[in-house]
């Protein structure tokens, strides 16, 4: 709308309301209380509009639309509203309004309702929506908006008679009111037209209405002389122009910018819901309630052959699901319709060309805004890579079992042959210390061949059961010693002791020399005792392992690190070498040898 538009509009309202306010003067020569009502009225109106800017900008400042403009001039109008009713309530037909009433008082309120508008309006066009935010606020505009009527007021009623005269005694204008008026409508008119040129600066429609209303307050102030009816309708019109604009810059715009960003924002995530869709490595599809394919991305026309012109449309079901699985598709769509998702489901789906293929399935609930479920949305990932290295680990790991426990088998049964040939062996020799050297090694060789045996005869070929192992071990060096459990008494402490067998064989060979030591020199002279075996973790990786008896004890003369014992020696050895641990010798109550060294979880 170009000027001559705008200056058009402003001038038929102005000759509209004009005319109407003209129309209603002739009713006061019917009778003074007609004229008296219409003279009320008239004033109502811009008091009524006044109070109802007031209102709608201090309830739409709020956090999410914090315009100080318009907070500015809601309370400029307060103010201007409190002193029009002032001048209504001075009017002589009206009851005192705390001092007596005369046309004097009533114009006294009439001018500085419109010096107060005059200055008020010019200083709006400087403050801007975030001008002055300490400063302008709710809390600070409700104090000055009272604390400025109050004094105001004072003033003009205490000292009322040294103001200016407004009214000379024949009831002309004095050249001092007609001077404020004249001066008051100049100012607001260059308010409007710097506001123009905010317009034009900021592009916000909403400062045309308040242009317009300037426009129309300005003639309303020089019509006053003659036409008070057409005045006041005019401020009237003036203020209903400046409540649009307010309304429009405090609630439509804000409302307005919401509805776009949340559209731009709507576009935006529809934008990046259709490129993830699209992009997706997944196949993902979407069915209304009755299985009918609504969206069909590209992976999945990768996956199954069929283009998302050819799918959409059709029922789900027929496209990709095998005849022999649809009970198993009906179990999981009733699954998604009571609203929960169905995921990690791995079953078999079809291509177009028939061929079966294994894949990995989520479904989940596509809900409307009244949370009912309108449909399901699929994601499928082709597994049949997968499965195929799957298969191939679990044969080769089969296969790798089967040749552990092959080897496993055949080292435990070359052991026990080489013990059977060192048992031959020893029948050729005749000195006893010959035959007790012989049975050791072949003790040593069956304690290694036992480890191979448990772990042939278990599942897991990377540990032993290390109680299991000990006790039998143990067992057998009774047998070979001539020992029985009523005489020697063996306590083995090793709940879940599982070993590697790194830790496991070394381990043995030293329970081994360790129980064949206590055999042979604890329980002399037929005397009976305890041989105590202990492993337990001391911590996530440290492994304690206590072998003892309480027999004679350990010579306090023999240092067990430097002995000429083979036996100690290789334990010795096995402790420094094999496990990298400590060993200590604890000769308190019999003999107890403690070792200590770092395990496998």
């Amino acid at each position: 709308m170009n000027k001559i538009n705008h200056a058009l509009k402003v001038l038929i309202t102005i000759v509209s309301v004009f005319l109407i306010g003209y129309f209603l003067e002739s009713y006061r020569l019917i009778s003074p209380q007609v004229g008296d009502f219409f003279e009320i009225s008239t004033e109502l109106l811009p008091f009524v509009l006044s109070f109802s800017i007031f209102v709608l900008t201090w309830h739409a400042y709020t956090t999410r639309n914090m315009d100080n403009n318009s907070l500015f001039l809601g309370a400029s109008l307060l103010i201007i509203g409190i002193f029009d009713m002032y001048h209504m309530l001075s009017y002589p037909f009206m009851p005192d309004f705390i001092t007596p009433n005369s046309p004097q008082k009533a114009a006294v309120f009439w001018n500085a309702a419109r010096l107060i508008s005059t200055l008020l309006f010019l200083a709006s066009v400087f403050i801007y929506k975030d001008s002055f935010p300490h400063w302008i606020n709710k809390s600070v505009l409700l104090v000055s908006v009272n604390v400025f009527n109050v004094v105001l007021l004072n003033i003009m009623l205490l000292y009322s008679d040294h103001l200016p005269k407004m009214y000379y005694p024949d009831g002309s204008f004095s050249a001092i009111w007609i001077s404020l008026i004249a001066l008051t409508s100049i100012i607001i008119l260059y308010a409007s037209y710097l506001y123009s040129r905010r317009f034009r600066d900021t592009g916000q429609k909403s400062n045309i209405c308040l242009i317009y209303g300037f426009i129309i307050i300005a003639f309303s102030n020089l019509v006053y002389f003659y036409y008070d009816y057409s005045a006041h309708l005019l401020l009237a019109a003036g203020y209903f122009f400046i409540y649009l604009a307010l309304f429009k810059s405090s609630v439509e715009q804000p409302y307005e910018k919401q509805v776009v960003t949340e559209k731009e924002l709507r576009c935006e995530t529809e934008e990046k819901y259709r490129s993830l869709f699209e992009n997706a490595s997944d196949a993902v599809i979407m069915v209304d309630i009755k299985d009918n394919v609504t969206s069909w991305n590209i992976s999945a026309e990768r996956m199954f052959g069929w283009t998302a012109e050819e799918a959409i449309g059709k029922k789900n079901t027929q496209l990709i699901v095998p005849g022999d699985l649809v009970q198993d598709k009906d179990l999981f769509s009733y699954q998604a319709k009571s609203g929960k998702s169905v995921s990690g489901i791995e079953t078999v789906r079809i291509r177009k060309d028939g061929t079966r293929l294994e894949v990995s399935l989520t479904i989940s609930p596509i809900r409307d805004a009244n949370q009912n479920v309108i449909g399901f949305s699929s994601i499928i990932r082709d597994v049949s890579e997968r499965k195929r290295t799957e298969n191939q680990i679990k044969q080769s790991l089969k296969e790798k079992e089967i040749l552990l426990r092959e080897i496993h088998h055949r080292v435990k049964n070359n052991m026990q042959i080489i013990s059977s040939l060192l048992r031959l062996q020893s029948g050729y020799v005749k000195e006893e210390k010959y035959l007790e050297m012989f049975k050791e090694s072949q003790n040593r060789i069956i304690s290694m061949s036992l480890i191979h045996e448990k772990i042939y005869q278990s599942d897991d070929f990377s540990r032993v059961d290390f109680k299991d192992y000990t006790a039998d071990m143990v067992d057998r060096l009774f047998q070979a010693y001539g020992f029985d459990d009523r005489r020697v008494v063996l306590d083995i402490d090793a709940e879940d002791a599982l070993l590697d067998i790194d830790s496991a064989i070394p381990c043995g060979l030293i329970i081994n020399e360790l129980v064949t030591n206590s055999l042979k020199h604890a329980f002399p002279d037929g005397r009976a005792g305890e041989i105590k075996i202990a492993l337990h973790r001391t911590d996530d990786t440290e492994i304690e392992l206590i072998v003892g008896d309480n027999g004679i004890g350990f010579p306090e003369d023999v240092d067990f690190r430097k002995t000429e014992s083979l036996g100690l020696q290789l334990v010795t050895l096995l402790v420094n070498t094999q496990l990298e641990g400590e060993i200590k010798l604890n000769r308190s109550q019999g003999t107890e040898f403690q070792i200590k060294f770092k395990g496998a979880k």
